[in-house]
């Protein structure tokens, strides 16, 4: 904790909260291919058990 008296000469700005960086490009395109991939199996394991029943 800063000096009450140096606090009122000479004020200082609180810090800036740090925002998080956003994800690389490649990074959200592997996310989309692991949801669609995962979809489709997820389709195709449903399509194949309705088929057998």
């Amino acid at each position: 904790m800063p000096d009450a008296h140096c606090s009122k000469c000479c004020p200082t700005k609180p810090p800036k909260p740090e925002v998080p960086a956003p994800w690389p490009w490649s990074a959200l395109v592997w996310l989309a291919i692991i949801c669609t991939v995962g979809t489709s199996l997820y389709a195709l394991v449903m399509w194949a058990a309705s088929s057998l029943f």
